[in-house]
């Protein structure tokens, strides 16, 4: 900003608005004075959000609504409504509308959102204080290696043979060549003749030690209703993820880093009782951010958010709300010819073509962010290493940070994408080994460090990649290295 004299003037703060009912504003004065701290200004009203947004001075870079949402609860202390959006509908049985905080960040009426929002569905002042902090837990904790995990579940598709023999390999795909390269993913598949499939009994437990272990976000892709994920069908019944799943691990704190459900419904928080998205952020263990759709979503929109938010991972957004706006904007440019004729259609249509931009516009509404839109990931920073080859194999040095205490040296083969399948297996303890060994493919197992205080250097003989992650008292810092 320059003044008329040509002297500079102080660029404003970052804003971060938060629009409670007035019975739940009270929480909010510590997590207002973390986003101060942070460089917001911070601002905690009580006005319907309409009022809040048109009398502030500018438009906010981050919009935390706390309430709750329910048709024909208006008169309730907690009452705070969505906007509603009408639904591109590609079957008959979906409803005419949906609701979307998302529309309350299209600031210029484009039908596109420009500003981050995020709820904390709460409905008594223990429910927001609960949820704050959560928030305030989880950004005070110390950063670790284990916070460049990421922790997916990809159901079974039921679509058809082809897509749901395929579906597996893909994710896998997928993630590896669009995510930033010093990820360390975490498979779990619902194809049943996949490794990556485990104990299909077990695969909720499973998923849930994962989660605990640590990670950067945790995202489960598949069918699902606001109650529960569905993974696939075993002995006749389907196996699910819940709530009370996670609650056998995650009821206690700390809590764990966000989760994303690229699915149907799960964050459809308009309603009576609390949806799976709603559940999971009011356990004190849970994750600290649930993303999911309050109405049914596509596959093939489900499909570029997904593949843009891996991309988004190795950009410059920080925190939550504006990787996921970032991940939607993108998504809607994005154009995959093969995808789009594999998808498209798959789930019906109601017209003689599905309408791909509708389906494009209606995504970027549909998704609730629950939680603080500005809460902060534990991305990590650039390390500054080199690597070069001698006949004895590879030489790296890294260059420590300022204040880093510690390198964990991590290497990985070159993974191996295409998983051999067979018949699924019968046996508990053969299945959770079969999925141990596959994902091993996909971390970096941990190697000797520099010992504390000695150069931060050695050498290596083997080809594949060397992963070095730097930690600090607030910072990771990490660098991939090709060994080839």
């Amino acid at each position: 900003m320059i003044w008329a004299n040509g002297l500079c003037a102080a660029e404003p703060r970052p804003l971060w608005l938060a629009v409670a009912r007035p019975e739940l504003a009270v929480p909010l004065k510590a997590l207002a004075e973390k986003r101060r701290a942070d460089g917001f200004e911070a601002r905690v009203v009580t006005q319907s959000v309409e009022e809040a947004l048109a009398e502030s001075t500018r438009r906010p870079d981050y919009l935390l609504l706390v309430g709750d949402d329910e048709p024909g609860k208006e008169g309730a202390p907690w009452h705070l409504p969505a906007k509603r959006r009408p639904l591109y509908r590609w079957r008959e049985v979906q409803p005419q509308e949906f609701a979307s905080d998302a529309a309350w960040g299209d600031r210029d009426g484009k039908g596109v959102p420009t500003v981050p929002v995020g709820r904390i569905p709460a409905r008594t002042r223990d429910q927001a204080e609960a949820v704050v902090r959560k928030i305030l837990a989880f950004e005070a904790q110390a950063p670790t290696p284990a916070d460049l995990n990421a922790t997916m579940w990809g159901g079974s598709p039921g679509y058809n043979p082809a897509i749901d023999a395929m579906a597996s390999s893909l994710a896998v795909t997928m993630v590896l060549a669009n995510g930033p390269p010093w990820l360390a993913p975490w498979f779990l598949s619902g194809n049943p003749a996949d490794p990556l499939c485990g104990w299909p009994p077990a695969q909720a437990a499973a998923f849930t030690r994962q989660v605990k272990q640590g990670g950067l976000l945790h995202v489960l892709m598949g069918h699902a209703n606001a109650d529960a994920f569905h993974s696939m069908k075993h002995g006749g019944r389907w196996v699910t993820y819940t709530a009370a799943d996670a609650a056998r691990e995650l009821t206690d704190g700390p809590p764990v880093a966000p989760m994303l459900f690229f699915s149907c419904w799960s964050g459809d928080f308009a309603r009576p009782t609390p949806c799976q998205a709603e559940a999971l952020l009011l356990l004190p263990g849970g994750p600290v951010a649930v993303i999911g759709s309050t109405t049914e979503s596509h596959p093939l929109t489900n499909y570029f958010t997904s593949l843009c938010l891996l991309k988004a991972l190795a950009g410059k957004e920080r925190r939550l709300g504006a990787l996921w706006l970032r991940a939607q904007s993108d998504a809607r440019a994005a154009r995959d010819p093969m995808m789009e004729i594999m998808l498209r259609d798959v789930e019906g249509k109601l017209e003689k073509e599905i309408n791909v931009e509708k389906l494009r516009r209606d995504q970027s509404l549909m998704y609730a962010l629950l939680g603080d839109p500005a809460t902060l990931l534990r991305l990590p920073e650039p390390l500054e290493a080199s690597v070069e080859k001698s006949p004895a194999g590879w030489r790296w040095r890294a260059k420590r940070p300022p204040g880093a205490t510690r390198l964990e040296v991590g290497y990985r083969k070159p993974p191996a994408v295409n998983l051999p399948i067979g018949a699924p297996l019968v046996d508990e303890k053969q299945a959770n080994e079969a999925l141990a060994a596959a994902n091993a493919a996909y971390a970096f197992a941990v190697q000797p460090s520099p010992p504390d205080g000695a150069p931060w250097e050695g050498t290596w003989e083997r080809p594949g990649w060397l992963r070095l992650v730097a930690t600090g008292p607030a910072a990771l810092y990490v660098a991939l290295l090709k060994l080839d």
